[in-house]
């Protein structure tokens, strides 16, 4: 009894608690959007997480939360806009886990993994440094709105390493936070998804924020997309270069061997190919059997019409009356292409007019 009342009293005296923080564990540790997707099934909707971009453009009824860089061919980006167009409500976040954004040192905007995606909404990006002093980092942004003049921004909490800015716009105006209506549906461009990940969604006013962005339309389902998958050949290739050339010469030297063949060679006859001339006029008398010929140049108008709105800074969904007058007053269309725009084609003047239209395509 006296040795262990000695060293009851051992423990008594001055003592220092220390709180560490140990992280998450299981599924939080690899999802960092996991909050945000309970939140989104507790609130009723049908959410789902996924480590890289499934097929896109995803079904109608869906909001699609994703990173920028997960968008990079022309061709995808165009899906993903008709997409919105109709209705889409499409979320993106330049990027998530802030630490990796401060260690980027590229040296020019063209080494940005979502370049493409800020190329083709014309946008640009300015990066924040963070400084750590005795009261924290300094650029944390305490307050997000849709618009500038909004009387009740959103209280936030949180630290964006991007800002960006609208293409022909100030360095001034840089914002974190940009929410557009784009034809049918939104458009949502997040310096950063931070606010939004396991630790952050549940300070200030982000939950609130998050659940508004989320229920812009009628959609139900929501896709979550926490990181970008690296295909295995991109893996590989940014591991060991080597081994994917010494691969590419091996292949080349079995293709060459193959071609040589065995035995002697055969000679083909002189059969007469099929000239140019005759194909062209089969494709067109086709056309024309059907009366079809119309729908060789639809595709390219609509193209036209969007490039003409850029070109004057009208709406993508304004009418074909109003982007034709705006181009003729500030001189970018000739009455030769503002005639091609707007005539039915006539099979005589098919070549031609698909000749002028191209040209302006280039041009534009």
């Amino acid at each position: 009894m006296f040795f262990l009342l000695i060293f009851l009293l051992s423990g008594c005296g001055e003592y220092e608690e220390r709180e560490r923080e140990v992280g998450f564990k299981g599924l939080a540790k690899v999802n960092h959007l996991l909050a945000a997707e309970r939140m989104a099934q507790n609130m009723g909707l049908q959410a789902s997480s996924y480590a890289g971009a499934p097929s896109l453009p995803p079904p109608p009824g869906t909001t699609l939360v994703l990173p920028a860089e997960a968008l990079q061919s022309d061709g995808q980006l165009q899906e993903m806009e008709d997409w919105i167009l109709e209705g889409g409500n499409l979320i993106v976040y330049l990027t998530l886990k802030n630490r990796l954004a401060m260690r980027w040192s590229g040296g020019g905007e063209s080494e940005l993994p979502f370049q493409s995606f800020l190329e083709f909404f014309e946008m640009e990006v300015t990066k924040v440094e963070a400084k750590e002093d005795e009261n924290g980092l300094n650029g944390k942004i305490t307050s997000l709105s849709y618009h500038e003049d909004d009387e009740e921004p959103y209280e936030t909490d949180f630290f964006s390493p991007y800002l960006l800015i609208e293409s022909g716009s100030k360095k001034e105006d840089a914002r974190a936070f940009h929410c557009y209506d784009y034809g049918e549906g939104t458009l949502t461009v997040l310096g950063s998804a931070q606010l939004f990940d396991n630790k952050h969604l549940g300070k200030a006013e982000h939950a609130k924020l998050l659940w508004d962005l989320l229920s812009f339309g009628a959609e139900e389902q929501v896709w979550f997309i926490h990181s970008t998958r690296l295909s295995f050949f991109k893996l590989l290739w940014q591991r060991a270069p080597q081994a994917v050339l010494l691969l590419l010469v091996t292949l080349a030297l079995l293709v060459w061997w193959a071609a040589r063949g065995f035995g002697p060679k055969f000679v083909r006859g002189t059969n007469p190919s099929a000239r140019l001339d005759e194909h062209l006029e089969a494709s067109g008398s086709f056309f024309l059997k059907h009366k079809a010929e119309g729908l060789v140049v639809v595709r390219l108008k609509v193209r036209l019409l969007r490039k003409l709105a850029r070109a004057t800074n009208l709406p993508i969904n304004a009418s074909e009356e109003e982007l034709l007058a705006a181009a003729s007053k500030q001189e970018i269309l000739n009455a030769t292409e503002s005639e091609a725009l707007t005539a039915e084609p006539q099979p005589k003047t098919l070549l031609g007019t698909l000749q002028t239209l191209k040209n302006l395509e280039k041009r534009l």
